[in-house]
């Protein structure tokens, strides 16, 4: 199914027999730079608990999609947060609009990754937890001195952040400082590594993700 909310163009999958009007939770799953869609329903395909995948569409570039124009040394975060912003309201969008049950997992690969990092510090509020695959926090987006300085949100998602430790693209280096920062800011957040994983999913790791993802929707009560 293709939709469109909140100027975001999406895709709908549902997942373990569940039927579109059926109330079930939800995951949002934000595909890597360069690619579209179908990027993250590859890795998401094999999950057969029940519930609604929503797949976003970033911005056109050459034919395949992109949530900002990466420059190395650029205005990273200024970037993630633009594109945060719009996501949070095409999530609130999103629930008003389908039957769900609590608040979405988040997860994305790469650029994708990035974003869902962007979103759990920049919008904490909507989302139950964050799952980003090869994925980094922007350096200018660490937030425990901005969240020390205001009253914290009620309640903080968890993060598992996936990663190949012989990533090069987005180095492993880069997210074990962003869960150590979001460690310290008060999140449960934690890094699961992969050995000899580059930047792309194996068995190993889309199994876990799918281990996490059950065992995190669990949490919600049947309708």
């Amino acid at each position: 199914m293709h939709g469109e909310l909140a100027g975001i163009r999406y895709l709908e999958r549902m997942t373990g027999g569940a039927q579109p009007d059926e109330r079930v939770p939800m995951i949002i799953a934000l595909h890597p730079m360069g690619g579209d869609p179908s990027a993250l329903l590859e890795i998401l395909r094999g999950y057969t608990g029940r519930a609604r995948i929503i797949l976003p569409f970033g911005h056109p570039r050459g034919g395949m999609y992109e949530w900002y124009y990466f420059v190395p040394g650029g205005p990273e975060g200024a970037d993630v947060t633009r594109e945060a912003d719009r996501l949070a309201v095409f999530i609130e969008a999103v629930i008003d609009e389908r039957p769900t049950v609590g608040k979405p997992i988040v997860t994305g690969f790469s650029q994708g990754g990035i974003m869902t990092f962007g979103l759990a510090v920049t919008h904490p509020e909507s989302m139950s937890a964050a799952f980003p695959i090869s994925g980094r926090l922007p350096a200018s987006l660490y937030p425990s001195v901005a969240l020390s300085s205001k009253p914290a949100p009620t309640k903080l998602p968890a993060i598992v952040a996936f990663h190949g430790a012989d990533d090069l693209a987005v180095p492993t280096a880069d997210a074990r400082a962003s869960i150590a920062e979001l460690q310290r800011a008060g999140y449960a957040a934690e890094l699961r590594e992969y050995s000899g994983l580059a930047h792309e999913t194996n068995e190993a790791e889309v199994r876990e993700i799918y281990e996490r993802l059950a065992s995190t929707l669990k949490i919600f009560p049947s309708p």
